[in-house]
């Protein structure tokens, strides 16, 4: 049953969710699914659609009409849950396309056969207090977990607070092809990437807990995109610890090819800066530079640089990491092959892949590469431009020196943006 109140009138209105300037259309549970489905479609600018505790079902994709500032709340994420489970059209749980002012916020997102909540082209996004979950997420071999649980594409001003996801096949949190993002406060567990920033402009990745991943964030740009050139990113203040869970990613997906154990890479980004996080009991690896060279998948763009530059990592802490290296990958079973002469035993906390721009002017790091870490913290080149593949042995290339990276770059600004409060 819905019913529509206006902030306009001089009641008050009833229900405190209902903030907007605009209409407030109230769902209590038992809710009929048309109702619902016409609400989202049939939005007017400044609409709030709220929902009080209880599960709701669905067999279709909630499309959001294309209205300006909109907010889609729930009674909070342990109140009001959405449920997927039976639905049979859409790609995306919920979808939402060229608005300004969006805002889901306090509810639960449940077994979406695809994405949960997908947003594309929209300028000022707020995804706060959401939870996204499948049933079977952790499950060894679950093929029912969606992609993506938060999904914004081609979107500017974004703020992703708050939220837990766990379960996705892709990402829990994926931001592409967008600007000016933040995405803070989170908890991603049980997902092949726990948090995923691929082809961005500035963006603030901070103050997250991502564990219990295939990997734990990763930043990188892919060929053959509207925006590419993935920059001005920083990763700090995260907790990014044991993330060893088997990847499940379909095949062919990119994410396919990250190893098991990966606490962190950037891959073919420029100006990125990784600093004060904490890596622990990441079996493969704690932090990784590498070039999109390494994933061995051929491209044609002729705009597209496949090697990261001026990447900074420094202050960060290590502990555990790399001391049983994802055999089933190859990545992995590279880092494996003579373990034991490594420096400290385990594979390397800082390894950066060694593949050059051949446009680079040379020199000892000539794709900028900083690392400021304490001295305990093993720094390597694995040098897999020079590695034989037929014996996958390491130990023939790989150089564990931090001297060629001992630089610092100045530090990246914060990421603001108008409405973003601290």
């Amino acid at each position: 049953m819905a019913a529509a109140c206006s902030s306009k009138s001089s009641a008050p209105a009833k229900n405190p969710l209902c903030t907007g300037s605009g209409r407030c259309v109230t769902f209590a549970k038992g809710a009929a699914e048309g109702d619902i489905a016409g609400a989202f479609s049939t939005v007017a600018k400044g609409d709030a659609i709220v929902f009080g505790p209880g599960t709701y079902a669905f067999t279709n994709q909630l499309a959001l009409g294309t209205a300006d500032g909109v907010s889609i709340v729930g009674s909070g994420p342990d109140q009001t849950v959405l449920d997927f489970a039976g639905q049979k059209a859409g790609e995306d749980a919920l979808f939402a396309q060229s608005v300004n002012d969006l805002r889901f916020e306090g509810f639960t997102v449940k077994d979406s056969p695809g994405n949960a909540i997908k947003t594309l082209s929209v300028t000022g996004l707020t995804m706060r207090s959401l939870t996204v979950t499948w049933s079977g997420a952790g499950t060894p071999n679950n093929k029912m977990d969606g992609a993506y649980g938060l999904y914004p594409v081609q979107s500017t001003n974004v703020l992703i607070e708050k939220c837990t996801i766990s379960g996705a096949s892709d990402s829990g949190v994926y931001v592409g092809q967008s600007q000016n993002v933040v995405v803070r406060d989170n908890e991603a567990f049980q997902n092949v990437s726990g948090i995923e920033i691929e082809n961005s402009f500035f963006a603030d990745v901070h103050d997250n807990r991502s564990h219990d991943n295939t990997a734990g964030i990763l930043v990188f740009d892919l060929p053959g995109l509207k925006q590419e050139g993935g920059h001005s990113i920083r990763v700090y203040s995260n907790t990014i610890t044991h993330n060893d869970t088997p990847n499940f990613a379909a095949m062919g997906d990119i994410v396919s090819l990250v190893p098991a154990g990966t606490g962190f890479f950037v891959m073919a980004n420029h100006d990125v800066e990784i600093f004060q996080n904490t890596f622990d009991g990441n079996d493969t690896g704690a932090a990784g530079i590498i070039s999109y060279a390494l994933a061995q998948m051929p491209f044609t763009d002729p705009n597209y640089v496949e090697y990261p530059s001026r990447v900074y990592i420094h202050g960060n802490t290590y502990t555990n990491n790399g001391t049983k290296p994802d055999g089933l990958n190859q990545i992995g079973l590279v880092l494996s092959v003579g373990l034991a002469s490594y420096p400290g035993g385990h594979a390397p906390d800082v390894l950066y892949d060694g593949i050059v721009d051949p446009n680079a002017p040379p020199g000892p790091n000539p794709m900028t590469i900083c690392v400021g870490e304490a001295s305990t913290t093993t720094v390597c080149n694995a040098h897999f431009d020079m590695l034989d593949m037929t014996t996958l042995d390491i130990t023939k290339t790989i150089v564990c020196d931090a001297s060629p990276y001992a630089c610092t770059l100045p530090p990246l600004p914060a990421v603001t943006f108008p409405g973003l409060r601290p």
